[in-house]
């Protein structure tokens, strides 16, 4: 399939944009990875966030240019890819809704909850981080329950065999990376014998780590995100 110019915008992190990378890479199209420097003051940052042509209608990241269209905010850049690549067209109505479904939870529910605990530090001076890891934990483990299940009354597996790598297997792939890398042994997907099968056999998963390898990111822009996570894991016990 014959795709225009495309440039995907985001800081040298793996945040809201590396599932993006992931697909990409995964279905060999050819795009640009506009990586915006990472420094303590954001300086690289702050000198392009006013210029709309890069940084869309609301001044954020990430930003997806395909040909002359600009497209902003996750959700909505998921959801024209999803279309725009033929992936929408080549599933039930059904499986579409259920792919959405599943999209919009993993940002909601497990991207944007680690955010938040990665930098509550920063943007909540003052905050318990013992309480802050310990609920957000919990309830990332009763989420991902309810996403093992999910899978399973999906038939997900079954389905996935007869079609191609689409973008919401590449987000499951890199959140359930992220939940492992942020809360360590503390957190087990033996619990969760689909996500763990997924994580194993995704047909990508070859090609997400060798992204990760070949250009190591943090998983948010967070100053000193490293020295965080290991404070969370040893809070967690």
């Amino acid at each position: 399939m014959q795709h225009p110019p495309i440039t995907l915008r985001y800081f040298d992190a793996r945040g809201r944009a590396q599932f993006l990378r992931y697909y990409f890479r995964a279905r060999k199209v050819s795009f640009t990875d506009d990586r915006v420097p990472l420094a303590a003051d954001f300086a690289p940052w702050r000198a392009i966030r006013d210029d709309r042509t890069r940084t869309g209608p609301f001044h954020k990241l990430p930003v997806l240019h395909w040909g002359d269209r600009l497209i902003a905010e996750t959700l909505m850049i998921a959801a024209f890819v999803h279309e725009v690549s033929g992936d929408g067209s080549s599933l039930s109505d059904d499986d579409n809704l259920r792919h959405g479904m599943l999209t919009s939870s993993l940002c909601q529910d497990i991207m944007n909850p680690i955010a938040i605990l990665l930098w509550t530090e920063i943007t909540s001076p003052g905050a318990d981080m013992s309480a802050v890891a310990k609920r957000t934990f919990e309830r990332l483990e009763l989420h991902c329950r309810a996403l093992d299940q999910s899978l399973g009354e999906w038939r997900w597996f079954d389905k996935a065999r007869n079609r191609r790598v689409m973008l919401v297997d590449c987000l499951l792939w890199e959140e359930l990376n992220v939940v492992l890398q942020v809360f360590g042994s503390r957190l087990s997907l033996a619990q969760t014998p689909m996500l763990a099968r997924f994580y194993e056999e995704f047909p990508a998963r070859q090609t997400c780590e060798g992204m990760l390898a070949e250009h190591p990111s943090p998983i948010t822009a967070r100053p000193e995100e490293a020295a965080v996570i290991a404070k969370i894991q040893q809070l967690l016990g």
